[in-house]
């Protein structure tokens, strides 16, 4: 062999060496990276495992400690116990309603002596219309206290009757005039009549309230059966004893 022959077969060896390493390299640099992107992907998603692990977790013992304090608050508790209670309290929040409806005329017939002051000039509007405020609260309250003692439609829509008189008190009154438009405001002479006169007839209303329930109140089907039939043999004895003095006359 010549030189230049050998020359020749050195440098193919030298490019196919090189070819080689090449490639070698290009398929290690693509196996490197497919691995660690296997590490990036798993590196990821073991936390987020961790995590909904970690909130499973902290929710179970979350409600296994509000089962824990529910159990805790309701041991014990006799349900016969809580109604009893309930039932004392609110028998004896309205057992004394007609008590509180006497109470109610004292404050009706004080709501008129402040319409009094009014029309002699020592109470202004404004401080009527204060009083009157309050007094329409309690007889809202009332109100409530006597549909749960005597549960009524009748009486529901006569102490609505009654309110509304009251709340007609309110200043300024002002009436309408035959044969002219718009509306005149009363003095308060003529306020006090038109107050004396709604308020009256609230009166009127409580105190047939009153005495319709206040020798037997009747609350359950068979008790007001009851009280009827009483009421008839009250009218009957008493009839019996008319006849009977008619004949001791004779």
């Amino acid at each position: 062999m010549d030189v230049l022959t050998i020359i020749l077969m050195v440098i193919v060896v030298i490019v196919a060496v090189l070819l080689s390493s090449m490639i070698v390299s290009n398929m290690l640099s693509k196996q490197m990276r497919a691995i660690q992107a296997m590490i990036a992907t798993s590196t990821l998603e073991t936390p987020t495992k961790e995590v909904t692990q970690v909130k499973t977790s902290e929710g179970k013992k979350a409600e296994e400690s509000f089962e824990k304090e529910r159990k805790k608050v309701f041991q014990g508790v006799n349900e016969e116990e809580i109604l009893k209670k309930l039932k004392q309290v609110i028998d004896e929040k309205v057992q004394n309603v007609l008590n509180e409806a006497k109470k109610k005329k004292e404050r009706l017939l004080m709501l008129l002596d402040v319409a009094r002051g009014y029309a002699l000039g020592f109470i202004s509007e404004d401080e009527y219309n204060a009083f009157l405020m309050k007094v329409l609260s309690e007889l809202d309250e009332f109100k409530r206290l006597w549909l749960a003692r005597f549960p009524s439609q009748n009486d529901r829509d006569r102490l609505n009757q009654m309110i509304g008189y009251v709340a007609r008190t309110k200043l300024p009154i002002e009436v309408r005039e035959k044969g002219k438009e718009g509306t005149v405001r009363l003095s308060p002479d003529e306020a006090l009549i038109r107050i004396t006169s709604n308020i009256n007839s609230a009166l009127s209303i409580l105190d047939d309230l009153i005495r319709k329930r206040g020798e037997n109140p009747a609350v359950t089907p068979l008790e007001i059966q009851l009280s009827q039939e009483v009421e008839k043999l009250r009218k009957k004895v008493e009839q019996l004893e008319a006849r009977l003095q008619e004949l001791e006359a004779l």
